[in-house]
């Protein structure tokens, strides 16, 4: 049989399971009669369903079975199997249990993937008899979605609602679903705020399922005043500043903006080009994804500036500089940002008023209309749809244009017009451009003021925050219970019919601020921001009243702030670029501040820095990573003097030989990898961890046996851990203290591993997780069908409405749909075919980080007023078509671009090129003696004696 069809075959059914100890038997069954479901199980033989037996696919010829699964325990020795294992070894059989509708007869095929029939004549049992065939179905059920879960990058949106909804309509326990509980501490209100800003997944997870268990804020009114913020210090900028150069575009910013300045439209160009080389965002150029979110395409469709106009037009000739700027990068639900522009000429302004007629005839279908609004005395133009996928505010202030999508940031924008309240006349960009002066010339300056991390930590911002992610859940639980009432036969026209059904909670449909999701024809919006993904930005949302609960949150985030923050922090970022001597290779310069700094509020994180320092540990020979830390206890552990924590890895071949897929294939990684661990001049935090517990007194050469398979070797104040007492050995002869001219606290290299000896296993550790997302996104295709009654032919096109995103297979192959050799039809990847997924990586594999990364130096500094970074990164560039889009900020910058810069390309002007970086120094020679090991001359340790390692 095809490989391809046999791994597709197995992905089936979601945590169907194989049944240990099933002999050799005809396929068999039963099935209880009960309300709103029965429960019935199949089992399948071995010897019926023949060797090499998977995940399997089920299906009753009148639709009536729902829910399946089968017994738990094996699941990873299945995910194995199915993506390339040995075949020799035949499950022993599988037990499918699911719940059914109605007394008639059941006709069940089961594909395994030959088709095994069964007819099943439902029985009516005792209550006992019943309850337990259904509380086995559940175990076994909750177990499955956990091993789904466990074995997915996908959010959890699926498994959290059918474990949810059947929990509440069954009135079964919800062993899996954490309790929801009020937690009224300042701390912890804080935590979340954050959590709120940066997306974590498992506030969204905890909305979804407290919505679906019926905890939901449905039904409350919205009568309390929003809450005031507190009132923050001002960061503690130095007095009496000198004057300083400012660019002018900085003094159009409204000052609670963040600002993001290429200067010239070239550097613009530089950056979409390289992301445009990985995928379009940054994150690809370090991981693999399973999919993708079209971040790009809708920022430039909601502003109406298009890809190809953008090409021939914003060059050097109309455009004098260019920023974006923004109050947030919440690009996934719909971001208040925008494109400011100095133009040269009037032919900027004629080409954007020429693509928004093109945009309002594109979307006049959809309602799309233009609008002369009057904002800060000034004609401003804003077309728009209703359901906000067009939404562009097109501000002009002579030679400044910015094309927005948010209200509020046009109007500041034209209040502000380089005089008060502008982001360039605030005492901290002064302070920014005083410790990152514009004669720097960087290719990309990024300012967060105190001002805008201010705002998003306000009560508008964190209310509306909280409301929109209830909002997006809210639209995925009733795309999951419409799916679910097609798959079940039931009614699901209106909110009320899928309550009724127990497919939703009661109540569902309106919010305190009176929203809630509505279906526009095949989409589904939200009544009061618009379409999924292209929400009303956060400033332009109305927000008449909030509830008790929001006010008393905000009070108590409010407490907190007040008491342990007091004042934010600017964040300051350069980033230049330079042309090396090799072909398509380039050096990017990262400095970054955090300035003015209070410390106050990062407690202990920031006090387990030691003392600025020039002395630092030199790598080992061989070293293809290495890291040291300046530490103390501080706060954590008072009690730990300074010293030196350094760690390094050695670039050996081979590192290991598996997969870090569960807990003793990650450990058995850990140990396996050619590093060490050490301190100086005292152990310090080495002392305190527990595998020293119950170590052996070192011998004669300083070589002590530690719990866990790890070896220490001590001398001349150094002390280094290691799992291979031989590595130690080689590399602790070779441990110097010399002096840096850089005067820091972190310092981190890390090398070409394009070169390395170590590139195959980066290789394999990147092709095990491309081929657990490729298998991932297939189970979830598989699951919708079997789970929801999706047609398979339409999983594909369900899968990616429910995640708002573009599935990927990250081996490089496409999702298509086959026929399997019982009948059954099953979506596998194009690169699955003749692949030994289990193996390790094929030739024509290269990990994305391999593709560019030559290699990186970096360096952080703590002072009293501030934290300094330094990040020197080398990289490789693959030139290919020009493809200009619009920058997305913070997925980062979408795509686009011009060739990558080489020497001999050099401009006509040279100011268009920074110039070459100067030649980094070998820090001085400081003739420190070696570590002296009583007694030791270089030579290998002693031999770990089998079982030791």
């Amino acid at each position: 049989m095809n490989r391809g069809l046999a791994i597709g075959s197995i992905l089936g059914v979601v945590g169907l399971l194989l049944l240990p100890g099933v002999t050799r038997a005809r396929v068999d069954g039963e099935a209880l009669v009960g309300r709103p479901f029965g429960v019935g199980r199949v089992t399948i033989p071995a010897a019926d369903a023949g060797a090499g037996l998977g995940q399997v696919l089920i299906q009753e010829k009148g639709g009536r079975v729902f829910y399946p699964v089968t017994s738990s325990g094996v699941l990873g020795r299945l995910i194995g199997q199915f993506l390339g294992g040995s075949g020799s070894q035949p499950a022993t059989g599988a037990t499918v249990h699911f719940l059914f509708r109605g007394t008639e007869p059941l006709q069940i095929t089961v594909f395994t993937p030959q088709a095994q029939t069964i007819t099943l004549q439902p029985q009516t049992g005792n209550q006992r008899q019943f309850d337990r065939q259904l509380e086995g179905w559940w175990r076994e059920y909750s177990a499955a979605i956990r091993k789904q879960q466990e074995a997915s990058d996908h959010p959890p949106l699926v498994n959290d609602y059918l474990q949810s909804m059947l929990s509440q309509r069954l009135g079964l326990s919800a062993p899996l679903i954490e309790r929801l509980t009020k937690n009224d501490q300042p701390t912890v209100q804080t935590v979340r705020s954050l959590e709120l800003l940066t997306g974590v997944e498992r506030l969204r997870s905890e909305t979804l399922r407290g919505t679906m268990l019926g905890r939901g804020d449905f039904g409350q009114p919205a009568d309390q005043p929003l809450p005031e913020g507190i009132t923050w210090s001002a960061p503690a900028v130095p007095a009496n500043l000198p004057a300083v150069e400012i660019e002018e575009l900085a003094r159009q910013v409204p000052a609670e903006c963040f600002y993001v300045r290429f200067g010239k439209f070239a550097n613009y160009l530089w950056m979409n080009k390289l992301l445009e080389e990985h995928g379009g965002d940054i994150g690809s150029m370090v991981t693999l994804r399973s999919y993708a979110a079209p971040l790009n395409k809708r920022t430039q469709q909601q502003l109406a500036l298009e890809q190809n106009v953008l090409a021939d037009l914003l060059g050097p000739q109309v455009v004098a500089d260019v920023a974006i700027i923004g109050r947030d990068t919440f690009g996934k639900e719909g971001a208040a940002l925008g494109i400011l522009f100095e133009a040269k000429n009037e032919v900027l302004g004629l080409d954007i008023a020429g693509q928004r007629k093109k945009a309002l005839a594109r979307e006049k279908a959809n309602g799309a209309k233009e609008e002369k609004l009057q904002l800060a005395g000034r004609e401003v133009s804003f077309i728009s749809t209703p359901d906000n996928r067009l939404r562009s505010f097109h501000a002009f202030a002579e030679p400044y244009h910015l094309v927005t999508t948010s209200r509020a940031i046009a109007e500041r924008f034209l209040e502000v017009q380089g005089g008060a309240g502008s982001l360039g006349e605030s005492a901290e960009f002064r302070f920014a451009r005083q410790v990152m002066p514009v004669t720097r010339d960087d290719t990309i300056f990024v300012y967060f003021s105190s001002a805008f991390f201010a705002g998003l930590m306000s009560p508008q911002y964190q209310i509306e925050l909280e409301r929109r992610m209830k909002s997006v859940t809210d639209m995925e639980l009733l795309m999951l219970a419409r799916l679910a009432a097609a798959g079940e036969g039931v009614r699901g026209e209106t909110f009320e019919d899928l309550s009724e059904a127990g497919l939703l909670p009661r109540g569902f449909g309106r919010r305190p601020d009176g929203s809630g999701p509505a279906i526009a024809g095949d989409e589904l919006i939200d009544s009061l921001r618009g379409a999924r993904g292209f929400f009303t930005p956060i400033p332009d949302v109305p927000m008449a009243g909030v509830t008790r609960e929001e006010a008393a949150r905000i009070a108590t985030l409010n407490e907190s702030l007040a008491r342990d923050w007091r004042r934010m922090d600017p964040l300051i970022v350069g980033i230049k670029r330079y042309a090396l001597d090799d072909k398509n290779r380039e050096r990017v310069v990262i400095d970054g501040e955090l300035a003015p700094l209070d410390q106050s509020k990062y407690g202990w994180l920031l006090s387990i820095l030691g003392p600025p320092t020039k002395q630092m540990v030199t790598p080992a020979a061989g070293d293809i990573v290495s890291a040291q830390i300046s530490a103390r206890g501080g706060l954590l552990l008072p009690s730990v003097p300074p010293h030196y924590l350094f760690l390094g890895i050695q670039d050996v071949a081979p590192l290991a030989g598996g997969r870090p897929g569960g807990l003793l294939e990650t450990l058995q990684l850990i140990k396996s990898t050619p590093g060490y661990l050490g301190g100086w001049p005292k152990p310090g935090f080495l002392d305190i961890l527990p595998f020293n517990l119950g170590g052996s007194v070192p011998d004669a050469n300083g070589f002590s046996r530690l719990p866990f398979g790890l070896w220490r070797r001590q001398g001349a104040g150094f002390s280094v851990l290691s799992f291979d007492p031989d590595l130690l050995a080689r590399v602790t002869p070779q441990l110097r203290v010399v002096d840096s001219e850089t005067e820091a606290q972190i310092r981190v290299h890390v090398g070409d591993f394009a070169e390395a000896q170590s590139k195959p296993w980066i290789n394999n550790l990147y092709y095990g997780r491309a081929v657990a997302a490729s298998a991932g996104n297939v189970r979830l295709m598989h699951q919708l069908n079997q789970q929801l009654h999706v047609p398979m032919a339409d999983a594909r096109e369900v899968s990616e409405k429910l995640l708002d995103a573009t599935l990927i297979c990250p081996l490089g192959g496409e999702f298509e749909r086959v026929e399997e050799v019982g009948g059954s039809q099953v979506w596998q990847s194009t690169a699955w075919d003749g692949r030994d997924l289990t193996g390790p990586a094929p030739a024509d594999f290269e990990a994305p980080l391999l593709k560019w990364f030559r290699g990186a130096d970096a360096h952080l500094l703590k002072l009293d007023d501030r934290i300094v970074a330094h990040l020197e990164l080398d990289l490789e560039r693959h030139p290919a078509e020009a493809k200009v889009k619009l920058p997305n900020f913070f997925d980062f910058f979408g795509s686009g671009g011009q060739k990558a810069l080489k020497p001999k390309d050099k401009p006509k002007d040279a100011a268009e090129l920074p110039p070459p970086l100067p030649p980094v120094a070998e820090p001085p020679k400081v003739e420190l003696p070696m570590i002296e090991l009583p007694g030791v001359p270089p030579t290998p340790a002693p031999k770990a004696k089998p079982g030791d390692r």
